[in-house]
């Protein structure tokens, strides 16, 4: 995956009025895969390999002391 990627954000306004914003910024973030739904067994291999349209379960954190990013 790369360090660096770009994220969409999609959002309701208020009175259908359209507004575009644009920021930058560095964000830590973590990311896991786990063997099933329940996210109780972390998977430690790697690399970690897949069959096609087989179901992945991934935790991601965002780790920030901003409490408005969420």
């Amino acid at each position: 995956m790369e360090n660096n990627s770009t994220l969409e954000l999609i959002y309701i306004t208020k009175n259908n009025i359209i507004r575009n914003t644009t920021a930058v910024g560095r964000y830590n973030v973590s990311m896991s895969f786990y063997d099933s739904d329940s996210f109780s067994n972390p998977v430690l291999e790697s690399p970690y390999y897949v069959d096609l349209n087989e179901t992945l379960f991934v935790q991601v954190s965002l780790h920030s002391t901003d409490p408005n990013l969420l």
